[in-house]
């Protein structure tokens, strides 16, 4: 078992506190990922998973059991790095016996456990090399081999894909997949990029400012994002958010006025909107279609640019009060810069945000 949990964890640096009581629930065997953008506490959560960092305030449990005072080597946990920290004067089999050699297990055990991690990493024809002759993702290998060898209950990543280049991190990210098909074991991995958390976790953890904002599965924050935040940082291209006046409410209607004197009736179930009420208007850029004038939501948007990838075109317009608005449609769009064009979606695809969150 490898269940982890998190409960009112908090990490003060002086006066400074840089995560703030964080309740986190992780199961036995899952996936789960820890994104937001630069400084929002992610990779010093996992440090204080791993033991690198004292928590300041509250406990955590791996196994049930308290590890708070815990060494790194006590709390059975296995960490990647951003940067590989192989030894340059080792050769593969070196690095990933190294750590097996340290804690004396015998020759023959340490050379299974090097044999088993490298077959599953596919790196038997490059146990001979040293790191200097292997590519980034073939040294990214190895130092997950380097910690597959040691059997841990947990594995920790921080941000292990963020050196190689585009190509390999779609080759890399998904061989960790296929990892954590194979091994079942508890894995935590900080990135960024929401688009590794969204295709990697079966949990995603979205933090800001040493604070969870929302804990759900991948779909989940991308159909019902709980704030404006999450909204904006789940999906590429982000959605769209738009502000919006409510002009007047009647029983499980809310009646709104956006930038471009259009007007929106959207049905929400025990809301406490008022009229004069500042909301924000929510909706993804494959929900918005094109056409013509009366439709009952109705926004005009001036192109300035787009983008055509083949399969998709993304179309870059604005609001008459300088919102950016972004189109995703059918690769066969073609639209010229300047050209207006008249937006519409469906009622289920438009979300609703207060400052206090998701309406």
């Amino acid at each position: 078992m490898s269940r982890i949990t998190l409960s009112n964890i908090s990490k003060s640096f002086g006066r400074v506190t840089v995560i703030h009581n964080v309740n986190i629930d992780i199961a036995d065997g899952e996936f789960v990922v820890f994104v937001g953008p630069s400084g929002c506490g992610k990779s010093t959560l996992l440090r204080l998973i791993a033991g690198l960092e004292k928590i300041s305030e509250g406990q955590l449990l791996i196994d049930n059991r308290v590890v708070n005072d815990l060494t790194p080597k006590e709390r059975r946990i296995a960490m990647v790095f951003q940067s590989y920290a192989l030894y340059p004067h080792m050769t593969v089999y070196e690095n990933m016996a190294f750590g097996l050699k340290i804690g004396r297990k015998n020759r023959a055990e340490v050379q299974k456990r090097v044999n088993t991690a490298a077959e599953t990493l596919q790196l038997e024809k490059y146990l001979k090399r040293r790191p200097a002759e292997l590519s980034g993702g073939q040294r990214q290998r190895v130092a997950i081999g380097r910690a597959i060898v040691r059997k841990p209950d947990v594995f920790l990543f921080d941000e292990p894909l963020s050196n190689l280049d585009a190509a390999l991190r779609v080759k890399t990210r998904l061989e960790i997949a296929k990892l954590h098909e194979k091994l079942k074991t508890t894995i935590v991995y900080v990135t960024h990029d929401q688009v590794e958390a969204m295709t990697l976790a079966d949990k995603i953890v979205v933090l800001r400012e040493g604070r969870v904002e929302q804990i759900g599965t991948p779909l989940e924050l991308y159909h019902e994002p709980a704030n404006v935040f999450v909204a904006g940082f789940i999906g590429s291209p982000r959605m769209n958010l738009i502000a919006a006046k409510v002009t007047s409410t009647k029983n499980n209607h809310i009646v709104l006025n956006l930038p471009d004197n259009s007007t929106i009736n959207l049905q929400r179930e025990n809301h406490s909107c008022k009229t004069g009420d500042l909301l924000t208007v929510g909706i993804r850029p494959e929900h918005l279609i094109t056409t013509n004038k009366g439709e009952q939501l109705q926004l005009t948007i001036s192109v300035y640019a787009s983008e055509h990838l083949g399969d998709i075109s993304y179309l870059y317009g604005r609001l008459t009060d300088k919102t950016d608005i972004v189109v995703s449609g059918a690769g066969t769009i073609v639209c010229k810069a300047d050209e207006k064009i008249f937006l519409t979606a469906e009622q289920q695809h438009i979300h609703l945000f207060s400052k206090e969150g998701r309406i």
